[in-house]
């Protein structure tokens, strides 16, 4: 058995340099393998922990809004807070104080129209058209009557 110069025996002189080399080469693998694993446990860590920072931010709304909810949920939330129909810009103007999504795109209108047009067809939310008035009111189901028209509540925000 081969020994160090101060008389150690050792059990890597008994290893050819190639058998060594492929000793290495696995080891090496093996802690790419290793820090990849806990690159991707970091990266999930980060993600849970800024998932539920979000959601308790969520709880801590006064309000009752829910940043995680829907965006048809939030359309019907603003209509509900305000109380009042209210015109897409209005809409946008009331969300976008909370959402830094809407906030920060390039094209709100077009962005939120179709988060708008879902709502209606869900039936979350009423569109009305006002002569006169270039766009249309968006309302809850129940601020119209049975007869298909807006409650005077309501309709005098309209005009």
């Amino acid at each position: 058995m081969n020994t160090y110069p101060n008389g150690t025996p050792s059990r890597m002189l008994q290893y050819s340099k190639e058998d060594l080399i492929r000793m290495i080469e696995t080891h090496e693998r093996e802690r790419q393998r290793d820090h990849e694993l806990l690159r991707d446990a970091l990266s999930r860590q980060e993600y849970l922990v800024r998932r539920v920072t979000e959601l308790e931010k969520d709880r801590q709304q006064p309000d009752g809004y829910h940043g995680t909810s829907s965006w048809i949920s939030k359309i019907v939330f603003a209509l509900q807070n305000e109380n009042k129909p209210l015109r897409s810009p209005e809409l946008i103007r009331l969300l976008e104080q909370r959402e830094s999504v809407l906030a920060e795109h390039h094209n709100k209108v077009q962005y939120f129209s179709a988060f708008l047009s879902n709502a209606v067809n869900y039936g979350r939310v009423v569109q009305q058209k006002v002569k006169g008035v270039r766009g249309y009111y968006y309302l809850l189901p129940e601020w119209i009557d049975g007869a298909g028209q807006v409650k005077a509540e309501y309709k005098r925000w309209m005009l």
